[in-house]
């Protein structure tokens, strides 16, 4: 790989474990989430909704969300 950036900083967090992920249906759209702690999770995409749900702020990548219990699907 040729790039100017120090092969420390390029590589850095390469090899570390990620959380694991869930699945949650939130009002008919099926969203990936990360969990943050036991209440509160991080949506990380949505997997299935419709076309003008990608564009709705609500279940953008990064905003919390709050976890229910019942309706999360282990994934």
């Amino acid at each position: 790989m040729y790039t100017v950036m120090p092969t420390e900083q390029l590589w850095e967090g390469m090899w570390k474990e990620q959380l694991p992920m869930m699945e949650m249906s939130v009002a008919g759209r099926l969203i990936q989430v990360m969990p943050k702690d036991e209440k509160t999770g991080i949506i990380v995409r949505m997997l299935n909704g419709g076309l003008y749900d990608y564009l709705d702020p609500a279940y953008s990548p990064g905003r919390e969300i709050p976890l229910y219990s019942g309706k999360i699907e282990q994934g």
